[in-house]
This record gives C-alpha cells, sequence and structure tokens, in this order.
C-alpha cells in the first residue's frame, strides 16, 4: 500500500518530484537563469543585466542566494544511477528553504534602499517569494518526496 497514487511513483518505486517544485525552483533561480541567457544573447545580455541588477554586487550575491535552490534542481533527476544525486535529493526542501528566505531578505532589503516604492514587479516578485516559503512550510508531498529513500535493487 502507498501514501500517494501510482502515478505519483516512478518506474523505481521512487516519488516524482510535485508538480509545483517545478514552478518555485524556476522563480528561486531567477538571477541564475537571467545570467545564462544573458551570457547567449552575448551583446545585449550585459544590458540587461545592468538594466535588471544596476549594481554587479546585487547579481552576484541573488545568484549565490539561487545557488541551493539550483542544487535541489540537479536532485530532481536520475537518483538511481548516480548515489550523490540521492543524497541531495535528501536536503532538497532546506536547499530550497534556504534559497526562499534568503532571496526574499534580499528582496525586503532592495524595497528598503528603495525607500518602499511601489513596483508591480516587485510586488509580484515578494508575492510569488512568500507564497513559495509557504508551500515549502507546509507541503507533505514535498517532505515526502525529499524523505523518500531509492529502492536497493534500483542502485545495482
Amino acid at each position: 500500500m502507498t501514501l500517494y497514487p501510482e502515478h505519483r511513483y516512478d518506474r523505481h518505486g521512487q516519488l516524482k518530484p510535485p508538480f509545483w517544485l517545478w514552478p518555485i525552483a524556476l522563480l528561486l533561480t531567477r538571477s541564475l537563469w537571467l545570467f545564462l541567457m544573458a551570457g547567449v544573447t552575448r551583446q545585449g545580455g550585459s544590458d540587461i543585466l545592468a538594466l535588471l541588477y544596476p549594481e554587479p554586487r546585487s547579481l552576484y550575491m541573488a545568484m549565490a542566494v539561487d545557488l541551493p535552490a539550483a542544487l535541489a534542481l540537479l536532485a530532481c533527476g536520475g537518483a538511481q544511477s548516480q548515489p550523490w544525486r540521492s543524497g541531495l535529493r535528501r536536503h532538497t526542501l532546506p536547499l530550497l528553504l534556504l534559497s526562499a528566505c534568503g532571496g526574499l531578505l534580499l528582496q525586503l532589503l532592495a524595497l528598503h534602499t528603495q525607500q518602499w516604492s511601489f513596483h508591480w514587479a516587485s510586488a509580484l516578485t515578494l508575492l510569488g517569494n512568500l507564497w513559495a516559503l509557504c508551500y515549502l512550510l507546509r507541503s507533505r508531498q514535498l517532505r515526502d518526496y525529499a524523505a523518500d529513500r531509492p529502492m536497493p535493487s534500483a542502485l545495482h
């Protein structure tokens, strides 16, 4: 007997990542994706980064905060074939919480330096971060996904 319906398990008997893990992880790693896209575009990339992160230090701090969520994304696939991913999978929830709290603190610091002026982009990002933090703290399926161990037969 399983806790979840059969379609929530992969062929190795492990829980698949919950659906909301993907949008949350993308939200929490947005500065890394932006940096990668800016690197790919080359010519306009530095202009885009300068527009969104006028101070390079803020980009580097955001990328450092996004790194734990990127590690959690790495743990999502292939845990059976690579044992380090299985170990990283067990730390998915703390890694995502670390990124969410760090991102929230950086965003509050940015709002404080802007004298709390209202901008739709920062308001929606703040709302998304708060929702992500609430989901991470309350999701039983995410806790079960992170605690799920690979079956011994799958490691051989």
